[in-house]
């Protein structure tokens, strides 16, 4: 590659991160007047419960109340703003790559990236509920639960994080198996050692309770099932 062409490629490179950015910018934008509306969203599967029991989102930092929400904001903001960035990415690499190895590339990415939406969808539907009433529940009859709302952001966004990435195990798996790096056979060998590791993962990026553990590790493991499934189906 010669010099002028290896130029050329930079400033298309360089335009692609600055297109990237400034959608990324401009979604944040918008839905900065919705920040609060955007936090309340987060923290209504905590404020359902404590409509039962009783409990506060407190903040011990003038400046969280703001920044709490902003982060908020910025996290929506990517996952939103994920698809064009992707394809503008693309555009930028498909001239370079084969009709087979386009198809691979855009498939996985869209399929990771939906992996991750469901996820977090599963997160806030199925594991927040059951994860706030057991902490609430244990909370002794004396003591009067107030969460400060940093530590509430840090968890939330650990746990969308943690099964995102746990939602990618069947996409891990089928490609895999798909350039030959394991065999399905050594899959099905490993099964226990992978539940194992399942129960690891779920120990070390959820809080320190058996619920959010178990909740993290059985689909993990479920998901280790459904990527063997579809390795089998491809080959």
């Amino acid at each position: 590659m010669n010099s002028k062409l290896l130029f050329e490629h930079l400033v298309e490179l360089k335009a692609t991160f600055i297109k990237s950015i400034i959608f990324f910018v401009f979604i944040i934008l918008i839905l900065m007047p919705f920040s609060n509306d955007l936090y309340s969203i987060f923290a209504d599967p905590l404020l359902e419960k404590f409509m039962v029991y009783e409990g506060s989102i407190v903040s011990t930092k003038l400046t969280s109340t703001f920044f709490v929400p902003f982060k908020i904001t910025l996290f929506c903001s990517l996952i939103i703003s994920f698809p064009f960035i992707f394809y503008q990415f693309w555009s930028f690499i498909a001239p370079g790559l084969y009709l087979p190895e386009k198809k691979f590339l855009a498939w996985t990415l869209c399929l990771a990236y939906f992996l991750f939406v469901f996820a977090s969808i599963f997160v806030y539907f199925l594991v927040f509920p059951l994860i706030f009433e057991f902490f609430i529940k244990m909370t002794p009859e004396n003591v009067t639960l107030m969460i400060d709302i940093s530590y509430y952001l840090e968890l939330i966004i650990s746990l969308f994080f943690a099964f995102g990435l746990a939602f990618q195990v069947p996409l891990i798996v089928s490609n895999l198996v798909r350039f030959n790096w394991i065999k399905i056979s050594d899959l099905k060998k490993y099964r226990a050692y992978f539940l194992l590791f399942a129960f690891l993962f779920g120990a070390i990026f959820t809080p320190p309770d058996v619920i959010s553990q178990i909740m993290l590790a059985v689909p993990v493991y479920f998901l280790y099932e459904i990527g063997i499934f579809f390795a089998k189906a491809k080959n």
